[in-house]
C-alpha cells in the first residue's frame, strides 16, 4: 500500500490524485473534523438567529407598553435588591426558591440596585435560554424554538422579571435530551438549577430520577446514574431540609402558599374548575401548543419511533401537569395567571408536535417516493400559508398583555419611585393599598430605606400608595 501511494504521489501529480491515494484511516478523520466543524458553526449561526429573534420579540412587546405580569414582578426586584445589599441564603424568607434572588442580586452588585438592571438580567436569562431548547431537540428544532419563543406568553415572561420565561425553557430542554446517556448528566445539573428557581421543575428530577435508577439497575453505567439521580433531586432536598432547618417543617413552603391563598378569599371554585383550570389556560393562551401537542400525542400512539424518543419526555409533562392540577385541587398551586407555571408543558408539546410532523413529511415522501416535488407542494404550500397567518396575527395578541387595566397600572408608582431614588430621598413611610408599593420600591431601588405600614385593603389607584417623606426622618 505504501509503494502504491509512493508511485501515486511521484510529481508531476495533483495534490487531490495523491490524496485520494491515501489509506482512508489517513483522511477520514480529517473530514470528520471538518464536518464536525462545519456542523459547530451552522449551530451557533441558528442559535444566533434565535436569540436575536427573541430579542426582537423582547423589544416589541416593551414598546407595546408591557412592563409586568403581575406585582410579583416588583416584589421579586425588591427582594433582589435586599439581597444584593444584604447577601442571604433564603433571600426572600417566602415560598419563593432563592436562585433568581442570587442572580438577580449578584448582577445588581455589578450594576447597581436598579429596576432597569433587573430587566435587563431578564431579557439576557430569557434570550439566552432559548438555546438549550435548540440544542436537544432533534427533529426541526429550529421551527419548534421558532413557535415557542414567539407565543405571547413566552414573549412577555421572557422580558418580565420573573423566573417562568428561562426555568420553563431549561426543565424542557433536560426533560427533552434526559432519554440519551450521554445528555443525562447536563440534563441533571439543569433540573437542578431549575428545581431552585420554580417548583415546576420538581416532578420532572422525580421523573428522571426514576429514569437513572432504572438504567442503573440494567447495569449500564450504575455510578454515573446514581450521581445524575443525586443530583437531580439535590435541589428539592436541599430546600425542603433548609425549611425544615429554617421553619420547623420540610413543606412549610406549600402550607405558606395555601395560607397566602386563603388569606385572598375564597374562591368559591367547583371540583371541576379545579380540575380544569391548568387545560383550559393552557388551551386559551397557547392555542398553539395545544394543538401541536395533540398531533404529537397522535403521532405519539401511533409511531413506536417516537414512543420509544419521548417515553420519558411524555411522563415528564404529564408528571408536571397532574402536580400542577393537584397543588390547584389542595391551594398550593400559584395564586394568579396559572398560564405562567405552564411554561415547560408548553415547550414540550410544541417539541412533540413538530417532531410527530416531522415523522409524518417522511411518511408522505416516502409515499410518494415517485414523485417528490408533489410532495413537497402537499406539505410546504399548506405549512407555509398556516405559518405565516400565524405570524400576522402575533402583533394583535402581544399587544393584550397582562398588566393593562387600570387596576392593574403601575406607571404611575414606577416614576414616583424614579423620583425618590433622583432626589436622593432618605427614608419614607410607605402605607400602600394591597401590593402596588413593590412598583414604587423597585424603582426606588432603595428598600431599606422604606417604612411599610398595613395595607389599606383599597383597589389601589394612581395615588397609591401613600409615601410620607416627613414621618420616616
Amino acid at each position: 500500500m505504501a509503494k502504491a501511494h509512493v508511485e501515486a504521489c511521484k510529481p508531476p501529480v495533483r495534490v487531490a490524485q495523491c490524496r485520494d491515494s491515501l489509506p482512508a484511516v489517513l483522511t477520514e478523520p480529517s473530514e470528520g473534523l471538518h464536518e464536525r466543524e462545519g456542523a459547530r458553526a451552522a449551530i451557533a449561526i441558528d442559535v444566533a438567529l434565535l436569540c436575536a429573534i427573541k430579542l426582537i420579540i423582547g423589544a416589541y412587546v416593551l414598546w407595546l407598553g408591557f412592563d409586568h405580569v403581575s406585582d410579583d414582578d416588583y416584589a421579586r426586584t425588591v427582594v433582589a435588591e435586599q439581597f444584593a445589599q444584604v447577601p442571604r441564603l433564603d433571600p426572600s424568607g417566602t415560598s419563593w426558591l432563592p436562585l433568581p434572588f442570587w442572580i438577580v442580586g449578584a448582577a445588581m452588585r455589578l450594576g447597581g440596585r436598579s429596576l432597569a438592571v433587573a430587566r435587563m438580567t431578564a431579557i439576557a436569562l430569557g434570550t439566552a435560554s432559548v438555546a438549550l431548547p435548540f440544542a436537544a431537540m432533534r427533529a426541526a428544532a429550529l421551527i419548534a424554538v421558532g413557535i415557542a419563543m414567539a407565543l405571547p406568553w413566552e414573549a412577555w415572561l421572557g422580558v418580565a422579571t420573573v423566573p417562568e420565561a428561562w426555568t420553563g425553557a431549561l426543565i424542557a430542554a433536560a426533560v427533552i435530551g434526559m432519554a440519551k446517556d450521554r445528555a443525562r448528566p447536563w440534563a441533571a445539573v439543569t433540573l437542578f438549577g431549575a428545581s431552585l428557581s420554580r417548583y415546576e421543575a420538581w416532578p420532572a428530577c422525580g421523573v428522571l430520577a426514576a429514569l437513572c435508577v432504572l438504567r442503573a439497575f440494567q447495569g449500564r453505567a450504575p455510578r454515573r446514574e446514581v450521581a445524575c439521580a443525586l443530583v437531580a433531586i439535590a435541589g428539592p432536598l436541599l430546600w425542603m431540609g433548609w425549611n425544615l432547618h429554617a421553619h420547623g417543617s420540610a413543606l412549610h413552603f406549600l402550607a405558606r402558599v395555601s395560607s397566602f391563598r386563603r388569606s385572598l378569599g375564597p374562591q368559591d371554585l367547583s371540583l371541576e374548575d379545579k380540575l380544569l383550570e391548568y387545560p383550559r389556560a393552557l388551551v386559551q393562551a397557547t392555542p398553539e401548543a395545544a394543538v401541536l401537542g395533540a398531533w404529537g400525542i397522535l403521532g405519539y400512539i401511533s409511531s413506536a419511533h417516537l414512543r420509544a424518543r419521548w417515553r420519558w419526555g411524555a411522563a415528564s409533562a404529564l408528571a408536571i401537569a397532574v402536580c400542577l392540577v393537584a397543588g390547584e385541587l389542595g391551594d398550593g398551586a400559584p395564586t394568579h395567571h396559572p398560564e405562567r407555571a405552564l411554561s415547560p408543558v408548553w415547550w414540550l408539546l410544541i417539541a412533540l408536535g413538530i417532531d410527530a410532523a416531522a415523522v409524518t413529511l417522511a411518511a408522505i415522501k416516502r409515499f410518494a417516493q415517485g414523485e417528490p416535488s408533489k410532495a413537497r407542494r402537499w406539505t410546504s404550500i399548506p405549512a407555509a400559508a398556516v405559518l405565516l397567518g400565524w405570524c400576522a396575527f402575533l402583533p394583535f395578541r402581544y399587544a393584550i398583555h397582562p398588566g393593562r387595566s387600570d387596576l392593574e397600572l403601575r406607571s404611575g408608582q414606577v416614576a414616583r419611585g424614579l423620583d425618590l431614588r433622583a432626589r436622593n430621598v432618605g427614608s419614607a413611610t410607605i402605607t400602600p393599598c394591597a401590593f402596588e408599593h413593590f412598583a414604587l420600591i423597585a424603582a426606588w431601588g432603595a428598600p431599606e430605606r422604606a417604612h411599610v405600614q398595613p395595607s389599606t385593603h383599597r383597589p389601589p389607584t394612581a395615588s397609591c400608595p401613600d409615601v410620607d417623606e416627613s414621618a420616616a426622618q
